[in-house]
């Protein structure tokens, strides 16, 4: 193994995973596995009702291929039935309910409902600790200004995460998500006298980024000891990652997390968000606490190294509301731990790509993922942000693209804003070949999001109305 880069030899729990070969990670995975399902035969309804019904016991799961090939898979749908017919936490809770010291929800966005999960004290360690261990291996340190720009609180695992993660890593850190405006973010941060660590959804610091170039502010010179960039939740083009980079003047970092996952599940950290070709980088999974399977959402198999599948999570060590082999509808690529380098056994999946296969919207007969019209229209460094609407006009799909440029490139003259338009126009058909009417709309008509963006609207169905 090549010598550990300064998180693994400061840090004894990413010493010793990073010790571990793939066999013993693997062994580590089937001793938590085995503890966990036979747990939750004894004191969860809902797993043993799931594990009698694939005639399934827990002394069988004699290896993570019977894990994988014997317990049912899990979805939203069920954890949602599961909650109707027991509420609030349904038969998944497997501790008593008297020793739930924290309610987390997921947000809802995806519109089916959201799933409830019952934390322990111990639960709520473990959550602090998954941000805080990506957070350590990016840089934060005891005593760094941090500014979480993500909302604290509510009942998100991402709202209460976060709070503990910096605890625990023992920052000075400001919670300004949810509770100041861009412009008060930003006068507080350039009166802090300094700032090392930022957190955000990947769309927030692109807005943070705009609303100091507006100011005639470049974020590197206004804080040259920024040493920690940290983002999470949707992907992005490597054009705007490099636009980050050079901004900031630090190395930006990526990481996968959700509800589900108890916390962030995987980092690119410390090598970054981009390859050593230059190309996409790698987010490591952190699989002695959450394993983690790529398969097909169709039939099930694991897909092949390079291929795209679908999430599929166990947590390992979550006492309250464990999800088992919990679908989690998120599209990655798949690296396997031969291939993803640096020396480490963990698996890997690709940075900067993570998206949604219920994001995916059939249009003229093309598959159009919303993160390819991203990696187009912020491809142009003028442009702000943007809107993307699929309607029907006449009996037919129309597909509308407004755009707003910028705040720092309000002086771009029309000729010039015409041809970015048309450029972006032309780009976009040729790498989705759906064709778009793009047009510009002011900044202030666009909302701001400060957690996943959600740009499109599909009205299809309004438009089928007579």
């Amino acid at each position: 193994m090549p010598a550990l880069p300064d998180p693994f030899r400061a840090s004894a729990v990413l010493r010793r995973a990073a010790g571990l070969s793939r066999e013993e990670l693997e062994g580590l995975q089937l001793k938590k596995i085995r503890s966990l399902t036979s747990r939750l035969h004894a004191t969860s309804p809902y797993y043993r009702r799931r594990m009698d019904e694939a005639k399934l016991e827990p002394e069988e799961i004699t290896s993570l291929e019977v894990f994988r090939m014997r317990f049912p898979c899990a979805t939203k749908a069920d954890f949602l039935a599961d909650q109707k017919m027991q509420p609030p936490f349904g038969g998944r809770l497997s501790i008593p309910r008297d020793e739930v010291a924290l309610v987390t929800a997921t947000s809802g966005t995806s519109g089916q409902g959201q799933e409830i999960y019952g934390r322990s004290q111990r639960d709520v360690h473990l959550l602090g600790h998954l941000h805080a261990m990506p957070w350590f291996m990016a840089g934060l340190r005891e005593g760094d200004v941090a500014i979480n720009c993500v909302p604290s609180g509510g009942l998100t695992a991402g709202g209460w995460g976060p709070p503990e993660g910096f605890r625990i890593a023992g920052a000075t850190v400001f919670h300004l998500g949810g509770t100041h405006s861009t412009e008060a973010k930003i006068e507080l941060m350039l009166s802090l006298g300094g700032v090392d660590f930022v957190y955000a959804s990947t769309n927030y610091l692109h807005t943070l980024t705009h609303g100091l170039l507006t100011r005639g502010i470049t974020p590197r010179e206004a804080f040259p000891a920024m040493h920690g960039l940290f983002v999470a939740g949707e992907g992005y083009p490597l054009e705007w990652a490099e636009t980050m980079e050079r901004l900031w003047g630090c190395q930006l970092q990526e990481g996968y997390g959700s509800t589900q996952c108890h916390g962030f599940a995987g980092t690119t950290a410390p090598s970054g968000v981009f390859g050593t070709n230059g190309g996409r980088g790698r987010i490591r999974l952190f699989e002695w606490e959450v394993l983690v399977e790529i398969l097909d959402p169709q039939t099930g198999a694991p897909v092949e190294p390079g291929a795209s599948g679908e999430m599929v999570i166990t947590n390992l060590s979550v006492e309250g509301s464990p999800a088992v082999r919990f679908r989690t509808g998120d599209a990655v690529r798949f690296v396997p731990w031969q291939e993803a380098g640096g020396g480490l056994c963990w698996n890997a999946i690709e940075s900067g790509t993570i998206g949604r296969f219920d994001d995916m919207m059939k249009i003229r007969g093309n598959n159009l993922w919303p993160q390819a019209v991203d990696a187009v229209v912020f491809a142009h460094g003028e442009i702000g942000d943007y809107r993307g609407r699929v309607f029907t006009r006449d009996g037919k799909t129309a597909v509308e693209i407004c755009v707003a440029f910028a705040d720092h490139a309000s002086g771009v003259a029309a000729p010039r804003r015409a041809g970015l338009l048309e450029s972006v126009r032309r780009a976009i058909k040729e790498r989705t070949n759906v064709l778009m009417e793009v047009r510009e709309v002011p900044r202030s008509a666009l909302p701001e999001f400060a957690l996943k963006a959600r740009r499109w609207t599909d009205e299809r169905q309004q438009g089928y109305r007579i």
